[in-house]
């Protein structure tokens, strides 16, 4: 069978393609990471897939820019890129390879390593109320409401007069836990530094 020959045209407005398709995917991530636990989720009571599904796209589109960089501008692109990574912190280019190690892992092992754990999210007043949710009925002072608190699997805190229960997926980042819509933010907001550098680097 003839090889598939590579496809042309690749440029810039591909790379900004993958940064949209990669947003997307993470408010897909997001949304469901809200959603509150003991309602119906749309896949079942038990939808941590969907959210490991969400987290491996938008890891996926994230990469993919890198890739179209590199396809678009061949050799040249990896000293525009050494550049933009020596302005990097060291912890932050750490964070970058870890996440790069993480959708390869996704890729090639079927694994990220993220886990499905309990957490609390504010209850906007327009959303529907849960059984899970805690709320104070007790007014303060000037009709201000009780506020109370919980702490999630990645130590920020939840204030509010009204909390609820959802899922979110949790990975662990050198001994600290992170959400993975934390991660995948940091990520898709280093490959669009790295998409502006190399625009500069490029630019007429």
């Amino acid at each position: 069978m003839k090889r598939r020959a590579k496809p042309k045209g690749t440029s810039i407005a591909g790379a900004e393609k993958k940064l949209r398709q990669a947003e997307f995917f993470w408010a897909l991530l997001e949304a469901a990471s809200k959603e509150y636990q003991g309602g119906i989720p749309r896949g079942g009571a038990n939808d941590a897939e969907r959210l490991e599904f969400y987290f491996s796209a938008c890891l996926t589109a994230t990469q993919s820019v890198r890739y179209v960089l590199k396809a678009t501008y061949g050799p040249k692109f990896e000293d525009a890129e050494k550049k933009w990574r020596k302005g990097l912190s060291n912890d932050s280019r750490a964070r970058f390879d870890w996440m790069i190690d993480v959708r390869d892992d996704d890729v090639h092992f079927a694994t990220t390593g993220a886990k499905p754990l309990q957490k609390y999210v504010k209850e906007e007043p327009w959303q529907t109320r849960s059984p899970y949710s805690f709320r104070s009925h007790s007014p303060l002072l000037l009709g201000q409401e009780l506020m109370v608190e919980e702490e999630n699997p990645d130590g920020t805190k939840v204030r509010g007069s009204s909390l609820r229960g959802a899922v979110g997926l949790f990975l662990d980042r050198d001994g600290v836990r992170v959400e993975a819509t934390v991660a995948c933010r940091e990520f898709i907001d280093r490959l669009r530094s790295l998409l502006e550098a190399t625009k500069a680097a490029f630019s007429p």
